[in-house]
């Protein structure tokens, strides 16, 4: 599909697909939240552990993990916001029959925004890609909430 049909009432069905997308990125927001707090307890516990040098070679591991992927996170729930943005937009755009594809393809290749192989997709894949980031965002989370709990039992049982 490159581009909306011109019809009274736009495309329906593509404005209706790009709101669902848009919402459910919304939900990236909380998982963002959590992997905020995670973080934040990892570099916390990591000055601690170097403050009070209590912290055994696994927990310092599993907590610097856990920054790390609450920086990959950072950038996922970003990644996100921006979406979920740029798709509430669109969805208005696609209601009002004024949504070209090639038109926004152009745009943000111009801004190197989109890489040249992807553009000219159909928006249900470009919709079905996105949500893949909240999913990705939750592994995050999860992650960090596994290495977290990894470090406290491992300072436990030390």
């Amino acid at each position: 599909m490159t581009e909306a049909p011109k019809g009274n009432g736009g495309d329906a069905a593509l404005a209706l697909r790009l709101s669902i997308t848009a919402h459910a990125l919304a939900a990236a927001g909380t998982l963002d939240a959590l992997s905020t707090g995670f973080t934040l307890i990892a570099a916390a516990a990591l000055a601690l552990a170097a403050t009070l040098g209590i912290a055994s070679l696994v927990a310092v591991a599993a907590l610097t993990l856990c920054l790390a992927l609450g920086l990959v996170a950072k950038w996922t729930a970003m990644r996100a916001r921006f979406d979920r943005r740029l798709l509430s937009m669109l969805a208005a755009e696609a209601r009002g029959a004024t949504l070209s594809t090639d038109v926004f393809d152009s745009v943000m290749l111009e801004l190197q925004l989109l890489p040249r192989a992807k553009a000219g997709r159909d928006w249900l894949l470009r919709c079905r890609r996105a949500l893949r980031l909240p999913l990705r965002l939750g592994a995050l989370v999860t992650l960090q909430a596994l290495l977290i709990a990894g470090a406290a039992g491992s300072v436990l049982l030390a």
